[in-house]
């Protein structure tokens, strides 16, 4: 069999499993990763301070805050202008070659965090297998509801960019570590592609390429089991949800378009992800906490909601939803970060509505039996602690 012929077979095994072999764009030698790697957009979302710092960190050097628009400045004024900026920069970029090819293949991740060593890796997922429908039996599923409302906003964004950064993390259930194990045991033998510290105190990230047929053959192999022992649940969403969906749906807008067979390979018919493990125990599971805006505590008490005695989420959420349907001066933020919650929730007729520790253990179970849990159930790690955007991808074809 050629060198040819086992690549070939290689992806149609990993193709079978809803994984890609993404062509991944770093940044150039001599760009500096501290200044071009920031946090998800999702982030520090009532902390306009934050994209603040992160501005004059960067300045004018090449930076991924020039590829993606904080959700901070979702509702701003100027935001057809950002867009053309977004997508301008990414061009730019793409043919000044700020962002380079380093060729087919995944990334393997070490990421210091504020609670350890976080393992990851970066490959590409068929979203022609993601469906985030309760009930879905899709190889990748959504753990709670998606807002279609939410939509729009992110695919205006995405349908109009040459390129994708992604800050979606992905959850396999791997208590055996077959995935990440033998990676980390053959650290030595992959390329190095990166090693630097993140900025704002937010840990180190290091990278190593996986390109080898034999190392590629091996995470198909762990996948195939994980996939198996998963009754066909393999990939459960963990941070990104909207993103990812944002992704099919222009997908689904563009593949009508195409002829049958370019519909097989094309770029944008694929997401970016970085796959983590469930049980890593540097994975931490944070519940995600509610602030209201322009509602007093009294208020709250008269509908039954007391921030001393708050019922499930999965209970209070609709109750949060009638209340705000109800009264159209009050808002909602999800709040990463109990100390950021308090905080606001120290501000004039703001409440803080903090929620015990969320046990991941029931998440697959839960997914497995098709149930979806309320909007913003979790996050996974504190804010510094988010992915940061780095690798990039082509979503043209």
């Amino acid at each position: 069999m050629t060198q040819a012929s086992d690549r070939a077979a290689l992806k149609q095994a990993l193709a079978a499993l809803a994984v890609g072999l993404p062509d991944i764009l770093l940044p150039a030698p001599g760009v500096d990763l501290t200044t071009f790697a920031v946090v998800a957009c999702d982030q520090h979302s009532a902390n306009p301070a934050y994209w603040a710092q992160v501005e004059a960190l960067v300045g004018d050097a090449p930076s991924a805050l020039r590829l993606m628009l904080p959700e901070c400045h979702l509702g701003a004024k100027g935001r057809a202008r950002r867009l053309r900026d977004i997508h301008g920069a990414m061009r730019r970029y793409l043919d000044e070659g700020v962002l380079r090819s380093i060729g087919e293949g995944m990334v393997y991740l070490h990421r210091q965090t504020s609670t350890g060593l976080r393992r990851g890796l970066v490959l590409a997922l068929d979203l022609e297998q993601y469906d985030y429908a309760a009930g879905s039996k899709s190889l990748i599923r959504a753990t709670e509801g998606t807002i279609l409302d939410r939509l729009p906003p992110r695919v205006e964004i995405r349908a109009a960019a040459p390129i994708e950064l992604p800050h979606i993390l992905v959850l396999v259930d791997d208590p055996e570590d077959l995935l990440m194990g033998p990676l980390e045991r053959a650290l030595n033998a992959l390329p190095k592609l990166y090693d630097f510290p993140l900025m704002l105190d937010s840990g180190r990230l290091a990278g190593w390429q996986v390109k080898d047929d034999a190392q590629l053959s091996e995470v198909a192999g762990a996948l195939e089991t994980l996939c198996r022992r998963g009754e066909g649940l393999l990939f459960a969403m963990g941070d990104g949800n909207h993103s990812l969906a944002t992704a099919k749906a222009c997908w689904e807008q563009i593949k009508p378009t195409l002829p049958e067979a370019r519909q097989v390979d094309h770029p944008a018919r694929y997401a970016l992800c970085e796959v983590v493990n469930l049980h890593d125990p540097a994975l931490a599971f944070e519940s995600i906490h509610r602030v209201l805006f322009g509602v007093t505590e009294a208020q709250l008490a008269a509908e039954g909601i007391d921030p001393e005695r708050l019922p499930g989420l999965q209970v209070l959420q609709p109750m949060l939803d009638d209340f705000l349907a109800r009264h159209p001066e009050a808002d909602i933020d999800y709040i990463h970060g109990e100390r950021e919650a308090r905080a606001l929730g120290e501000g004039e007729r703001c409440v803080a509505l903090i929620l015990p520790p969320y046990d991941k253990g029931e998440l697959f179970p839960l997914v497995r039996a098709g149930g979806l849990l309320v909007r913003k159930s979790f996050s996974m790690g504190h804010a510094q602690d988010k992915r940061f955007y780095l690798e990039a991808r082509r979503l043209e074809g």
